[in-house]
């Protein structure tokens, strides 16, 4: 390798890790069956959002694990949703859901709508797929790109399987009650003339 390569490589932004945890941001999406999709519709339950490209072949084998998951855990609150980054992806992600044997909602979102959901500047290269842990509050909790031994694929499920228990243990917190407008004090009667 060439010096002028291997300085390339030194400088090569490395990106910050995202603040965990924090805040979701909105997402929404019409599915690949057409089904109008909210993230913030979905609090109260556990959502795994998976970032993915319709033609790669790690973001496929999460697919796979996601809709295993899904289907053990939806009764426990899991919702799983897929957001496709890639350009075109609208027309293959039928055929992403039959080669995955997908049992969760997919559809389409900007790279620059991922990038700021994620916390990722434009500047770093986004490895697929990225998986967001949304906890039961609207919080994320776990971020993981596909480039981490965390989701290397002998380990990911596993990894997986330990965060959704872990979260669908937890309860929700009730939604904040803004409190009632409190009534105008009354005036005091006033008192009769003395005669």
């Amino acid at each position: 390798m060439t010096y002028l390569a291997l300085l390339g490589l030194c400088l090569m932004p490395v990106a910050p890790a995202a603040t965990v945890p924090r805040p979701a941001g909105e997402i929404q999406f019409v599915s690949q069956i057409g089904e109008r999709i909210q993230l913030s519709g979905l609090k109260g339950n556990v959502v795994l959002v998976e970032f993915l490209l319709t033609h790669c072949s790690t973001c496929k084998s999460t697919a796979r694990v996601l809709s295993r998951l899904q289907t053990e855990y939806s009764e426990r609150g899991l919702r799983v949703i897929g957001l496709a980054v890639d350009d075109g992806a609208a027309i293959r992600i039928p055929g992403f859901v039959q080669e995955t044997r997908g049992t969760f909602p997919i559809g389409v979102i900007t790279e620059a709508k991922a990038r700021e959901f994620l916390q990722i500047p434009m500047v770093v290269q986004m490895m697929m797929p990225q998986i967001a842990i949304v906890d039961r509050n609207g919080a994320i909790r776990e971020q993981h790109s596909a480039t981490e031994p965390w989701m290397a694929p002998a380990i990911e499920e596993t990894n997986l399987r330990k965060v959704i228990e872990k979260l669908l243990a937890e309860t929700a917190r009730p939604a904040a009650r803004t409190p009632a407008p409190k009534a105008a004090p009354k005036a005091a009667p006033k008192a009769a003339p003395k005669k």
